[in-house]
């Protein structure tokens, strides 16, 4: 380290000062930012991170991370780990979310169509928000049929790359989101996950034609998805309808009933939400027809 640099570890928003400057505080808007920044690395990350690593994905300093953490931890949000020292998201940020979800629109406007999508098509139906361009559960209505149920818990976040829910959630992002998350490395859960950008670049404008994406394998071998967007104001992404269950009772490709289902439900509750990407699809699709039947 330079000998005209220390660390001022014990200063509220000064990390590395030169000897004979004065360290220079973060407003109140910017801790804020940068705590915030934080707890999304960590939701992200789908595991526990280090305060090394923390600062190194943030582009800030290990002392600043490090009091972020400190307070963050003493407010419940983040846990630690004893043994390894590494941080994870708190139990109380689960609290927060489901008082969140509770409040949202969208989730009471759902059940009456998760319960119909469950009981008409005997799976577990899941609903999703996106947030940041990458989705979050915040409901499900577990399948009550089967003998063994495969369920998605509240608060889980689907990878973006190799999950249909993700993928339906990335293909209705805005481009910039698009490319700042294809930007990534793209990492398998599975033998199957898809992780080769260019395939998932066309895979995205599949998914806006034909309005859903399946999840074969990819996340957890012997397990599949059917998701479908849900609309607000337009052609604003405000949901994911989904299904998963085993691959013995949802194909790849999946079974029309179970697509049609999953859309029908996801047209009316956009309807609701003032949402009019399903008519002006059908519209199109229509047209499609007609011109393919006249060739």
């Amino acid at each position: 380290m330079d000998e005209n640099v220390e660390i001022k570890a014990d200063m509220p928003g000064a990390d590395i000062v030169a000897l004979g400057e004065k360290p220079k505080k973060l407003n109140s808007v910017e801790a804020v930012k940068v705590a915030v920044r934080i707890m999304d690395e960590l939701a992200l990350a789908h595991r526990s991170m280090g305060v090394t690593e923390l600062a190194d994905a943030l582009g800030e300093t290990k002392p600043r991370v490090h009091r972020h953490l400190s307070t963050l931890k003493e407010m419940g949000l983040i846990e630690q780990d004893n043994q390894t020292e590494r941080y994870r998201l708190g139990w109380r940020v689960f609290q927060l979310g489901e008082a969140a979800g509770t409040q949202f629109d969208l989730r009471s406007r759902a059940e009456p169509y998760l319960l119909r999508v469950r009981d008409t098509l005997r799976e577990t139906a899941v609903l999703a928000v996106p947030i940041n361009a990458q989705p979050m559960v915040i409901s499900t209505a577990d399948n009550i049929y089967a003998r063994i149920c495969i369920s998605v818990k509240p608060g889980n976040r689907p990878l973006p790359h190799c999950s249909a829910v993700g993928r339906v959630t990335l293909a209705f992002a805005k481009p910039a989101q698009q490319e700042e998350l294809l930007a990534r490395p793209l990492l398998p859960e599975t033998e199957r996950s898809l992780v080769d950008k260019d395939e998932l670049r066309q895979r995205l404008v599949l998914i806006r034609e034909q309005m859903y994406d399946v999840c074969d394998s990819e996340m957890l071998l012997g397990v599949n998805t059917v998701a479908v967007p849900i609309f607000r104001d337009g052609d604003r992404l405000a949901g994911i309808l989904a299904i998963v269950g085993s691959i013995q009772h949802i194909p790849s490709p999946p079974l029309r009933q179970q697509v049609e289902v999953l859309q029908d439900c996801a047209a009316e509750l956009s309807a609701q939400l003032s949402g009019t990407a399903y008519e002006v699809w059908k519209v199109r699709k229509q047209a499609r027809q007609r011109m393919a039947e006249l060739r």
